[in-house]
C-alpha cells in the first residue's frame, strides 16, 4: 500500500505528450495499469504468504527477513536508474523487458526448493519492478494531455489500489488450498496480460542512446544498502555485534563515501545531483519518510504474519485484513489538499504520523483469543487514517522544497528513501518473526512499540527540521 502512495508521488513530474492522447490514451492506461500492478501485488501478497513459506521451506527468522528484503533492495537502489534506462532505450521497451523479467522470476519462485533459489527469484522480481514502475508511470503521463493527466493517474492509482486489496485475499484463499507457491503463481497471468497489451496498445517511443546512465551510482547504492541490510539483520538475529556485522558496516560506509564522490563528479548527469545532498529541508523530509515508511513496513509485515501464527487465523482472513486501509486511503487522501490549504503541509504530516503511532499502540491490547473485528480491526482503522493523512501532503512538500528542475529527481529520491526505510526496518525485526500463539503476539507487540516510536520520531523530525513553504498566511 505504501508503494501505491509512493507511485502517485513519483508520477507528478511526468510530462505529457498531447499528440498521443486521442490515439492511444485509454488503451495505454489499461496496459500500464495491469503491468504496473505487478509491483504492488507482489508486495502485498508476500506478507500473507510468509508463514506458509517459512513452514514449507523450514526457514529461520533471518531467512524470512531476506525473503522480504531481496525484493526491496534492488527496488530501492535501481528504481531511479530504471527511469533513466527508459529515457535511453525507450519507455515501452524497458517496461516490456521488466514485465518479462518479472514473469520469469515469478515462475522461478513457484518452483524454488530452498533459500538460495527463492532469494535469487525475489531479487530478480525487485529488479524487474525497478524497471516497470517509473516507465509505467511515464507511459501514462505521455498518453494524455496535461489537462487529463491528473485524472488518468487517479484512475491508474485507484485501479491498482483495488488490485492490491483483492490480490492478498485471493492469494490467501489459494495458499490455504494449494500452498505457498500459489502466491507467486497469481503473478503469472497478470504479467502475461500486461506484456501482451503493452505490445499491442502502447506505441513505440523515442530511443535516445546518447542519454547517460549512472550505472556506477546504482551499483554503489545497491552495495551500500545491501551491506547495511546484511549488518542490521545479523545484529538483530544474533542479539549482538559480530565481525561479519562490522565488516558490513565498513563496506556500507566505503560505498556511501564513493557514491557521494562519484555523484559529485558526474554533476547534472548524476543519479543524485549534488544540490539534493546540501538541502537541510530535503534531509528532514527524507528522514521523516524513512522513519514513517519503515514503521509502515513493519506493521504491514507483522500484522498478517501474527494473525496467522499468533491468532491461528487462515491466510484468507489475513489477506483481507488491510482492505479497510485501501478504502480509508481512497476516501481520505483526496480530502488532504483541503486540510493543507488551511493548516499547511507540515502539520498534517506530523498529525498523520502521531495517529499512525496511536494505531500501533492499539495492537498492544490484542490477546490470542481476540478475533479480527474486535482485536485487529480497530488498530488497522486508526493506522489507516494516519497513513491517509500523511501521503498527499508529503508529495507537495517534497516538490516545493527544491528547485523546479530537480523536482522529479527529488520525488524519485524520496521514493527510494521510503523503500530503503522499509528495508532497514525489516532487517531490524530479527527473531521477532518466530514463535506461535502468545509468543508470536508478544513479538508483534514489541515490533509495534518500536513502530510507534518511529512514527513519533518522524512527527518530531518534520516539525523541528522542516519549514513549511506552503503554510497559510494569517
Amino acid at each position: 500500500m505504501n508503494g501505491v502512495a509512493q507511485a502517485i508521488r513519483d508520477a507528478i513530474d511526468v510530462e505529457a505528450e498531447p499528440s498521443r492522447a486521442d490515439a492511444c490514451g485509454p488503451r495505454a492506461l489499461v496496459a500500464s495499469t495491469i503491468g504496473s500492478s505487478l509491483v504492488f501485488l507482489s508486495g502485498s501478497v508476500i506478507s500473507v504468504a510468509l508463514p506458509a513459506i517459512r513452514d514449507g521451506l523450514h526457514f529461520s527468522a533471518v531467512d524470512v527477513q531476506w525473503t522480504l528484503n531481496a525484493e526491496l533492495l534492488p527496488l530501492a537502489a535501481v528504481s531511479m536508474t530504471g527511469g533513466a534506462l527508459g529515457d535511453r532505450y525507450g519507455r515501452r521497451n524497458v517496461f516490456l523487458f521488466g514485465g518479462a523479467l518479472f514473469l520469469f522470476a515469478s515462475v522461478w519462485a513457484c518452483f524454488a526448493t530452498g533459500l538460495t533459489t527463492l532469494l535469487l527469484a525475489r531479487l530478480i522480481q525487485g529488479l524487474a519492478e525497478a524497471l516497470i514502475l517509473p516507465n509505467g508511470l511515464t507511459i501514462v503521463g505521455q498518453a494524455f494531455p496535461i489537462a487529463q493527466k491528473s485524472r488518468a493517474i487517479g484512475i491508474w492509482s485507484g485501479s491498482i489500489a483495488v488490485i492490491s486489496a483483492v490480490g492478498p485475499a485471493l492469494a490467501g484463499y489459494l495458499i490455504d488450498h494449494f500452498g505457498w507457491r500459489a502466491a507467486f503463481l497469481i503473478n503469472v497471468p497478470m504479467a502475461a496480460t500486461g506484456i501482451v497489451l503493452t505490445w499491442l496498445w502502447v506505441p513505440k517511443d523515442t530511443v535516445n542512446l546518447d542519454r547517460p546512465i549512472d550505472v556506477t551510482g546504482a551499483l554503489l547504492s545497491a552495495i551500500a544498502l545491501g551491506s547495511l541490510g546484511w549488518s542490521l539483520t545479523t545484529v538483530s538475529s544474533m542479539g549482538g555485534f559480530s565481525a561479519m556485522a562490522a565488516a558490513g558496516v565498513v563496506v556500507c560506509v566505503v560505498a556511501a563515501v564513493l557514491l557521494l564522490r562519484v555523484e559529485r563528479q558526474r554533476g547534472d548527469n548524476a543519479m543524485l545531483p549534488t544540490p539534493l545532498f546540501g538541502s537541510a529541508t530535503l534531509a528532514g523530509i527524507n528522514l521523516y519518510t524513512a522513519l514513517l515508511y519503515g514503521a509502515i513496513a513493519v506493521l504491514l509485515t507483522m500484522i498478517p504474519y501474527t494473525m496467522i501464527r499468533g491468532s491461528g487465523m487462515t491466510a484468507r482472513i489475513a489477506g483481507t485484513a488491510f482492505i479497510p486501509l485501501q478504502i480509508m486511503m481512497a476516501t481520505l487522501s483526496p480530502m488532504a489538499p483541503i486540510l493543507c490549504a488551511r493548516i499547511g503541509h507540515r502539520a498534517p504530516l506530523a498529525i498523520g504520523a502521531v495517529i499512525t503511532a496511536l494505531g500501533c499502540a492499539l495492537t498492544l491490547r490484542i490477546t490470542p483469543d481476540m478475533g479480527y473485528w474486535f482485536g485487529y480491526f480497530p488498530a488497522i482503522l486508526v493506522m489507516s487514517a494516519g497513513m491517509s493523512l500523511a501521503v498527499a501532503p508529503l508529495t507537495t512538500l517534497v516538490l516545493t522544497s527544491v528547485e523546479d528542475k530537480y523536482a522529479g529527481v527529488a520525488s524519485g529520491f524520496n521514493g527510494a528513501i521510503s523503500r530503503a526505510g522499509s528495508l532497514i526496518a525489516i532487517a531490524l525485526l530479527g527473531n521477532l518473526l518466530t514463535g506461535a500463539g502468545a509468543i508470536s503476539l508478544a513479538h508483534m507487540h514489541s515490533a509495534m512499540i518500536v513502530g510507534a516510536a518511529a512514527c513519533l520520531a518522524a512527527a518530531a523530525a518534520i516539525q523541528l527540521l522542516v519549514p513549511d513553504p506552503l503554510a497559510p498566511h494569517r
